[in-house]
Order: structure tokens, then sequence, then C-alpha cells
């Protein structure tokens, strides 16, 4: 059972790490390169933040 709770805070982390650096790449986005703020470029900050931290996970170096 603690493998189990391990395994879940470890996906929860993971997802708060890239809400992290999706919030980062918003950021940027809106503010210096003067993007306009909407929920589908929230949604693609996220996703972007997520695929890069799945890279960079299962990096073969």
């Amino acid at each position: 059972m603690s493998q189990l709770i391990n395994e879940m805070l470890l996906r929860l982390a993971k997802l708060l790490a890239a809400a992290v650096v999706g919030a980062v790449i918003y950021g940027v986005a809106v503010g210096p390169l003067r993007v306009a703020a909407s929920f589908e470029l929230a949604a693609m900050c996220w996703i972007s933040a997520a695929v890069a931290l799945l890279l960079v996970e299962s990096s073969p170096i």
C-alpha cells in the first residue's frame, strides 16, 4: 500500500511541476512577448511544459 501512495504522490508532483513550468512559460508569453492572454494559450503552455518534463525524464543521456 505504501508503494501505491508513493506512486500517486510522484505523479502529483510531476503534475505540479508541469503547472509551475507552464505558468512561467505563460508569464513570459503574456509579459515580454505581448501575446494575448487566453485559456487556449494557458492550456498550450501547460501541455508544452508537461511534454518537456516527460522528455527530460526519459532522456537517454
